[in-house]
């Protein structure tokens, strides 16, 4: 991710470090986070799809990929290939952060991916099973807790506050938009555009990706895809000095205590993202829906 800044604006700071309980803040510990983990995995039975999303749509045209249990369609033009890999368990207590805590998982890495080169270096789709990601890793298990109970409550809004954080990043989500809630082949799940950070900083190019969380029907994989998206109104370096294009919002800067300029620096770009038609995205929206959309998951 990117480094952090040195920043005096106490406030702000204590917002994202607690976001940032999904990456690298303390862990819970001893009763309270069996407790925890107890419940989520309790909660973790077949979700109800939800009554406003639209039924997963059929698989598109495009490059199939398979691997075990898992298939997908890459959409023309998003991708040459995605290559898999079975990754190994890494317990918490094996030395390394307890973030990267995992049970063996599969993930997927796109080959060629649509995107220009400098952008966020992440570019994955993993598959969890539930009960042990929850049981291994404090943000997996408060990340699964958030996921099922916004695919449980239609009427709720999603916002960057109540969304599931990526529970392996050390940082936190600074935004949130283009939130929807998509069904895929064997379950539902939620889409997003974000930007994760330490402290708070620009929204460019070079660190902004869509990023979705879904959980199949019968409640066993937890999938979580994140890959890279660019905007044409964000400058493509994190420099606050650099032109903006058209239509851009610029950075408050650094020189400010009081956190509301930054809050509503964050608000105008998640509102700009929400104003701004799929098709302008790199790649489309409907390009990594299409994909996320045919994913499926075999017991």
């Amino acid at each position: 991710m990117h480094s952090a800044r040195k920043i005096l604006f106490a406030s702000a700071v204590t917002v994202l470090i607690l976001a940032c309980g999904f990456g690298g803040a303390a862990a819970p510990t001893g009763d309270e986070l069996a407790t925890v983990v107890a419940s989520t995995i309790q909660a973790l039975s077949p979700v109800a799809p939800d009554a406003t999303a639209t039924t997963a749509a059929p698989m598109p045209p495009g490059i199939p990929v398979n691997y075990k249990n898992v298939s997908f369609t890459i959409p023309a033009g998003l991708a040459v290939d995605a290559a898999p890999q079975t990754v190994s368990a890494v317990s918490k207590d094996n030395g390394g952060p307890w973030w990267d805590a995992a049970p063996e998982h599969i993930e997927f890495r796109m080959d060629g991916y649509n995107v220009p080169a400098g952008s966020f270096s992440e570019n994955h789709i993993r598959v969890y099973p539930a009960q042990e990601f929850a049981a291994a890793n404090d943000g997996a298990n408060i990340g699964l807790q958030r996921l099922q109970g916004l695919l449980s409550s239609p009427s709720v809004v999603p916002t960057n506050s109540t969304l599931p954080q990526v529970p392996y990043f050390n940082a936190a989500s600074m935004f949130a938009a283009q939130i929807k809630r998509i069904d895929f082949q064997s379950g539902h799940g939620v889409r997003m555009i974000t930007q994760y950070g330490q402290a708070v900083g620009p929204i460019a190019n070079n660190g902004t990706f869509y990023h979705f969380q879904g959980l199949t029907s019968d409640g066993k994989y937890y999938i979580i895809a994140v890959l890279p998206i660019q905007a044409p109104f964000l400058q493509n370096g994190n420099d606050p000095s650099s032109p903006l294009p058209a239509g851009g919002i610029p950075f408050p800067g650094y020189n400010f205590s009081d956190p509301k300029y930054f809050d509503d620096y964050f608000k105008a770009i998640a509102d700009k993202f929400d104003a701004t038609a799929p098709d302008q995205f790199s790649p489309s929206l409907a390009a990594l829906d299409a994909l996320v959309q045919s994913l499926k998951v075999t017991p």
